[in-house]
């Protein structure tokens, strides 16, 4: 739940066909634009584990009054990815397909690629570039205003980024580019060899790269930090994310070593219950430290959501094709209409 929701599905989705239920991130619940969207539409509870449970999917589903309807699953995160063939299944009505509009979702999906269903994602599209890099500018603003409440300033930290991908790499650009000495680690090789390509230190191990780092920026959407990593980082390190709590740490282990501590909404301090007196720092509790500012990014962001509606258009006409190798994208050319329309309209 973005200020954009309360434009793009009432305005967007719902003119294209008809948006029958929205299903809020769990920890978006408390933001005011879900309230406007719930004053308009159903929004059931959200949990990975509901999304998981076929039968409870389509239980919902006949809930909305939606059997023997077509149906399609706009996803964020991944959330179907384990379930899609289930529920596609179980359902009376028919299941059209999934348009899935994040990497760390088209990443959940391709550990499987043998969908009965098709799935299509803008996730790789170069119209979500200007989205990737205005996000990492929000994630940077947000954590120095955070780091500014406390009365320190972003520079006198060192910086870690954990995960090389479209938005860490913005992120660790930016970082560097306001004099922060910055280093990087990412699982996959060719990302590592990019970041050091382009003259960061690139660490093969996890250790190495946030042992000594004073601020750690995870944008890996895929548990980058669990106890073993938390215990990897120096007292008062200040951690933050690119995304959702649930998708990028393992926050339930640290009931078992750690005493939370609430000193900001926004900064919360977590101290080893073993009297070392070893802490770090986690910005909006590990969930997307922009959305403590509303997550704006202005107009760029309909970029990439034209591009949603197109891909959700080929899926009502039956046009995607069910996935052998890898999850279908938008050809070139309806990303250029896209293009052309938003220079129209916001040039």
């Amino acid at each position: 739940m973005v200020p954009n929701s309360v434009v793009f599905v009432p305005d967007g989705l719902d003119k294209l066909m008809h948006v029958s239920a929205v299903l809020a991130k769990p920890k978006s619940v408390g933001r005011p634009e879900y309230q406007e969207i719930a004053g308009k539409y159903p929004t059931p509870e959200l949990s990975r584990e509901w999304a998981a449970n076929p039968a409870a999917v389509v239980a919902e589903l006949k809930n909305l009054g939606l059997s023997r309807k077509s149906v399609i699953l706009v996803d964020i995160g991944g959330y179907f990815a384990p379930s899609l063939n289930e529920i596609a299944e179980l359902f009376d009505g028919k299941i059209l397909g999934v348009m899935e509009g994040t990497e760390n979702g088209v990443q959940k999906y391709e550990a499987n690629l043998s969908f009965s269903r098709p799935v299509i994602t803008v996730a790789r599209s170069p119209l979500k570039l200007p989205e990737d890099h205005l996000v990492a500018s929000s994630v940077v603003f947000s954590i120095e205003a955070v780091l500014r409440g406390q009365a320190e300033i972003l520079q006198i930290r060192t910086a870690a980024v954990i995960g090389y991908g479209r938005v860490g790499r913005s992120v660790a650009g930016i970082l560097r580019s306001r004099g922060i000495n910055t280093v990087v680690h990412d699982s996959d090789p060719i990302k590592l060899a990019e970041a050091a390509a382009r003259g960061f230190q690139a660490n093969i191990r996890l250790d190495q790269a946030i042992g000594h780092a004073s601020l750690v920026v995870c944008a890996t959407g895929n548990k980058s930090l669990d106890l073993r990593g938390f215990g990897m980082l120096q007292s008062g390190c200040v951690v933050a994310s690119v995304t959702s709590a649930d998708d990028e740490f393992d926050l339930g282990c640290l009931s078992r070593g750690y005493d939370r501590t609430e000193i900001d909404k926004d900064f919360i301090r977590y101290e080893e219950n073993r009297g070392s007196g070893r802490h770090f720092f986690l910005i909006a509790d590990g969930n997307a430290a922009n959305f403590i500012h509303g997550a704006v990014i202005g107009p760029a962001i309909q970029l990439i959501e034209g591009e949603k509606l197109y891909a959700i258009k080929k899926l009502i006409e039956g046009e995607v094709p069910i996935a052998k190798k890898q999850i279908a994208e938008l050809d070139e050319k309806y990303r250029r209409e896209v293009a052309e329309i938003w220079i129209e309209h916001f040039l």
